[in-house]
């Protein structure tokens, strides 16, 4: 059932009101304050019985007092509480202009001064008379009664009770001397003006005013409902992307009647001039999409009750909308095809574009062994991340997506997927470091190193090299030490100059490689015989032809001995024989361990430094 403010009502219009628990009407006869004789408290809508209630005295003690009077105060007491409650409280303590006392005066009290009531008889003025029996100025005419005949009959002032046409009071005292104080005015059933003694009994149509806020339903029923309080507060986000969707909020409001419904929020986008609904409920907080493009927006919400009374509005702020457009996804994102597991991996990506020019930079996620989450590893404006692969992980990949100042961002750039290599590679444990140079070397040495890896079930091969041959392959224990020997006949047969020493070990899926640099400087050889030479009987001659190249500068000698197996054999000079091919004869005579040959070559490079060579010691003895 819609509902209408009671001030909407036309004058002449009838809405209803239960007296005694019975709905009677009541005409609009006025809407607002009459004139300024009335006080500000008659501002409001007046309503008049349409029919007489009842036969009432107008004072039983036949006095035309009508502040003191029966009727008066009948009606603001036995009559006033036959209203439902609310309405009684409704009903408007307001100050009426009277002729004050009794008597056949015409002087009224007025304004602020008027007689107090809730509920009272019209005067002869506001029901239009207009003649010289009736007390000057007591009111004005009421909207209704206007144009009424001033001093004769007329329908709009007819009033029936059960039925038929009555007589009925009004406040108004009948104002001629030759009849004192004992009579006042009344309407005839004609609808024009007499009077009767006081104390006569004629029907009485009560009047009362209302605050023109009061609701009116379809039927005439009047509700004291009021509005709602407007909502206490309205609030939207600072700053609004265009495309984006937002939340309003708002505060409650209360409602007297505690009939509140629900609120109504509206939008705007052109600072006002015009509004559209977007929500209505009993929610204190709505979304609301901003279409790209908008150039500002604001809000307004009201309160609304079951009888469809609303608040006023509460309007937010009016917000520039930014109409933002999030950057390009970066174009390729790279990911290196190796991935070990417990090691490093830089992942880089190309740099993307932005329309607005607010590129702030990217943000990189990784997904592991194979699922669908994805995990934040950084934020920032790099195009680059060093990221810490897990051992034990099964596969990774990555995405990369860009985002700009107003925290928009692109979609994602995703990379392949890795295969993690769990494998760990083997160690090589030396005293000198990867590369290092082992200075020059004059004599046979030995490297010492041992090898390991974690992966127990590994087989660890070890080869060594020198200069890129291979001088041995073995299958190597872990933690042990191991001698790369570069001695004897094989540092012998190295020629003077670098060489490079390599120790690679392998778990047949990783090798590992530890390089060592020397340099080999012989300027001196000596060449003996291991063991000496036995003769049977004494040796006198031998002969002896060392071939090869021997610079001319070099210190060259050849020594031979015929008891070489004596603790001091006697060497002896052949080196002008070995050097003309000649026989040496020997000056030793005794061998205390008997008769044994043996040579010894001596050869050291002169000031030229260069170089030569042995190929081979020929010869002889007897």
């Amino acid at each position: 059932m819609a509902n209408v403010a009671l001030s909407s009502k036309a004058v002449g219009s009838i809405v209803k009101l239960k007296v005694g628990g019975v709905a009677k009407n009541f005409i609009v006869v006025h809407q607002g304050r009459p004139s300024s004789v009335y006080d500000t408290s008659c501002d409001g809508t007046w309503l008049l019985m349409e029919d007489c209630y009842e036969n009432r005295q107008w004072h039983s003690s036949n006095v035309n007092d009508y502040a003191a009077s029966t009727i008066h105060n009948y009606l603001n007491s036995t009559f006033l509480n036959l209203f439902d409650a609310n309405i009684k409280s409704a009903i408007k303590q307001v100050k009426l202009p009277y002729r004050a006392g009794s008597g056949y005066g015409k002087n009224v009290t007025s304004g602020a001064s008027g007689l107090s009531a809730k509920i009272f008889l019209l005067s002869s003025n506001e029901t239009a008379f207009s003649h010289d029996y009736m007390p000057t100025g007591e009111g004005a005419t009421l909207s209704y009664f206007s144009g009424c005949a001033a001093n004769g009959a007329d329908n709009k002032r007819i009033a029936k009770l059960n039925g038929s046409a009555v007589r009925w009071w009004l406040r108004s005292p009948y104002c001629h001397s030759g009849r004192g104080a004992t009579v006042a005015l009344r309407v005839s059933t004609n609808g024009g003006w007499n009077y009767n003694y006081c104390s006569n009994s004629y029907g009485i149509r009560p009047a009362l005013i209302l605050p023109s806020s009061l609701l009116v339903s379809d039927d005439g029923s009047i509700s004291t409902n009021t509005a709602p309080t407007v909502p206490s507060s309205i609030t939207v986000p600072s700053s609004i992307m265009g495309g984006s969707t937002i939340t309003v909020k708002w505060g409650t409001s209360t409602d007297k009647e505690n009939n509140l419904s629900g609120y109504k929020v509206e939008k705007s986008t052109n600072g006002g001039s015009s509004w559209s609904q977007i929500y209505q409920g009993t929610a204190t907080q709505t979304t609301d999409a901003v279409a790209f493009g908008t150039a500002s927006v604001m809000y307004r919400v009201r309160a609304y009750d079951s009888d469809g009374l609303h608040s006023s509005y509460k309007t937010s702020s009016q917000v520039t909308v930014v109409n933002n457009v999030a950057p390009g996804a970066p174009p390729a994102i790279s990911v290196p095809n190796e991935v070990k597991g417990g090691a490093s991996l830089i992942v880089s990506w190309s740099a993307a574009s932005d329309s607005d020019g607010n590129l702030s930079g990217y943000i990189l996620e990784r997904c592991i062994n194979g699922g669908t989450s994805w995990t934040q590893v950084f934020k920032g404006n790099a195009l680059s991340y060093t990221d810490t692969i897990t051992k034990g992980w099964t596969k990774v990949k990555y995405r990369v997506k860009a985002y700009d100042a107003y925290d928009a961002a692109s979609g994602y750039t995703t990379s392949a997927e890795r295969t993690v290599d769990n494998n760990t590679a083997p160690t090589i444990t030396c005293a000198s470091a990867d590369g290092a140079n082992l200075g020059t070397k004059a004599s046979g040495f030995s490297i010492t190193y041992s090898v390991d890896d974690v992966d127990a079930a590994d087989t660890l091969t070890v080869t060594e090299k020198m200069d890129g041959a291979v001088k041995r392959t073995f299958t190597a224990t872990r933690k042990t030490n191991n001698s790369f020997a570069v001695t004897g006949d094989y540092f012998q047969k190295l020629l003077n100059g670098q060489h490079t020493m390599v120790i690679q070990v392998t778990d047949g899926k990783v090798t590992v490689t530890r390089t060592l640099k020397f340099t080999k400087k012989v300027t001196r050889a000596v060449i003996t015989l291991e063991t000496p030479m036995e003769a049977d009987a004494q040796i006198t001659i031998c002969a002896i032809n060392v071939m090869g190249s021997i610079p001319a500068d070099a210190a060259f000698s050849v020594k031979v001995t015929n008891n070489g197996k004596d603790n001091s054999p006697v060497w002896e000079d052949a080196t002008t024989a070995a050097k003309n091919g000649v026989n040496h004869i020997f000056t030793n005579k005794t061998a205390a361990n008997g008769f044994a040959f043996n040579f010894r070559v001596e050869v050291e490079r002169g000031a030229s430094g260069e170089g030569g060579h042995i190929t081979s010691i020929q010869g002889g003895f007897q």
